[in-house]
């Protein structure tokens, strides 16, 4: 069987770590925009992360605001270039952490954007930290025995606060088998399609793996998202307008 060929974006080798989930996602993106022929007519908008790699292996135009404030350049992106494509490639930290602010605000004003946030459940870039979306009992850099609610909180979904908002797309998926991906990039042009359509706010959230920061092998920190991780936050389509 032939081996699928690398989208043309890709100018130079990926900077992930082994077994990252950014790298698969950032493939499913680039054959999407290279199969809609929008990459010229697309403005990436990268937080600080893991996921900021994307734009020393992809040809496509990016704009850095600070950290975590991806809703709101978005906005700004969107309101200065309506007739470009604007979204975001970025980590659960940043979106729902130091971000919450701006991605719920963004949410909440149905803006015509597009977000798509890798939920490895940990800081990847800053060592694996807590971070909002570790769940309770997970070991981290800064929980070594396990997240737990009195000292550190219960873990964030924001599909809870945002199952109920006015906005066109809210969906979860993950990469963990050729199945999971081709739902995943499915999702990935649904969002981009809600946007070209004027339809509002979509956020596709993808569980990833961090095999670095999780000390797991890639294949197992696959079956920990399909066993442990995706039992937590479940897959799925929630809202589609």
């Amino acid at each position: 069987m032939a081996t699928k060929k690398a989208p043309e974006l890709f100018y130079d080798e990926s900077r992930f770590c082994g077994g990252c989930g950014h790298g698969i996602f950032n493939r499913i993106l680039a054959e999407v925009l290279e199969e809609m022929d929008i990459v010229s007519d697309t403005i990436i908008c990268s937080d600080i992360g893991c996921n900021h790699q994307f734009q020393f292996w992809m040809n496509v135009d990016a704009i850095v605001p600070p950290h975590g404030k991806m809703g709101a350049a978005l906005t700004a992106m969107k309101r200065v270039r309506p007739d470009k494509n604007i979204l975001t490639i970025a980590g659960d930290g940043g979106a729902y952490a130091i971000g919450l602010g701006e991605t719920t605000s963004a949410a909440l004003r149905n803006e015509n954007v597009t977000m798509f946030v890798m939920n490895n459940t940990v800081f990847g870039m800053t060592g694996g930290q807590l971070a909002p979306t570790t769940m309770i009992g997970q070991k981290t850099a800064s929980t070594p025995a396990g997240r737990n609610f009195d000292d550190n909180g219960e873990n964030t979904d924001v599909f809870k606060l945002m199952k109920g908002m006015d906005i066109a797309y809210l969906a979860r998926t993950s990469v963990t088998s050729p199945a999971n991906i081709n739902r995943t990039k499915k999702a990935v042009r649904k969002a981009i399609e809600k946007q070209q359509a004027g339809k509002g706010f979509s956020l596709v959230e993808v569980l990833v793996p961090c095999p670095t920061n999780w000390h797991m092998t890639p294949v197992d920190s696959m079956k920990h998202i399909d066993e442990v991780v995706s039992k937590v936050y479940e897959l799925g389509e929630v809202i589609d307008r």
